[in-house]
C-alpha cells in the first residue's frame, strides 16, 4: 500500500506513467528529462515566492539567547565553542571540578587553547589546583570570597557550568551581559592576588 501510493504522488508529478494489461497495472518510469523539468519548475516557483517569503519572515529581534548542556559531551560542545570563538576570555570561579571530572579533556582542551594562543584569564578560590596552558594568568581570591558557579565570559556570550551530575552548562548568549560579567570581573581581578 506504501509503494502504491508513493506511484500516485509520482504519477500526478509527471514522473511515472502506467498502462492496463488484463486489468494490472503496470508501472513505467517517464523521460528523465521529465525529471529535470519538473526540478526546473519548482526551482522557478522557489526562485519568484523567495523574495515574498522573506518579506513575511519574523525578524529576530531577540537580544538573548539562552541553551542548556547537559552531559560531559555538552561541555565538550561548549568548549569547542569557546575555542571557535577564538577570543580571549576570564573565567569566574573557577575551582578545578573539570579537571576533576576528567584530567584528559581538560589537558585536550588546554592544548586547543594553546594551539589558538588564546589567552585565559582565571579568578579561582585560593588553593585551588589548576592544568594552565601557556597563555593562562590566574589570581586567586580569598577562601571565605563565594562565588557559586564557574561561569566563563566568552565573546558575547556567558556559560554557567553546574557541576552536579548529570553536569549542565547554561550558555547565554547576551552582549550587555557579557559586558556585564566582564566588567565584573575586572573589578574583582584587581583585587585578587596573583
Amino acid at each position: 500500500s506504501v509503494v502504491y501510493s508513493v506511484l500516485d504522488r509520482l504519477i500526478n508529478k509527471g514522473l511515472v506513467s502506467y498502462f492496463l494489461t488484463n486489468n494490472v497495472k503496470h508501472f513505467s518510469s517517464n523521460n528523465p528529462k521529465v525529471l529535470e523539468d519538473f526540478l526546473k519548475l519548482k526551482q522557478k516557483t522557489l526562485t519568484e515566492i523567495l523574495p515574498k517569503l522573506k518579506k513575511i519572515a519574523p525578524e529576530k529581534k531577540s537580544l538573548i539567547n539562552v541553551e542548556v548542556f547537559e552531559g560531559i559531551k555538552g561541555g565538550v560542545s561548549v568548549l569547542k565553542d569557546i575555542i571557535r570563538t577564538g577570543k580571549n576570555y576570564v573565567v569566574l570561579g573557577e575551582d578545578g571540578s573539570f579537571q576533576k571530572i576528567s584530567e584528559t579533556l581538560a589537558e585536550q582542551y588546554i592544548r586547543d587553547l594553546n594551539k589558538k594562543r588564546i589567552e585565559e584569564r582565571i579568578l579561582a578560590k585560593e588553593g585551588v589546583r589548576l592544568i594552565l596552558g601557556k597563555y593562562s594568568k590566574v589570581r586567586y581570591l580569598p577562601k571565605e570570597f563565594n562565588l557559586p558557579t564557574i561561569t566563563t565570559i566568552y565573546g558575547n556570550k556567558v556559560a554557567v557550568a553546574i557541576f552536579q551530575k548529570p553536569y549542565y552548562v547554561i550558555v547565554i548568549s547576551s552582549k550587555d551581559l557579557a559586558d556585564t560579567y566582564r566588567a565584573f570581573f575586572e573589578t574583582l581581578w584587581k583585587i585578587a592576588k596573583k
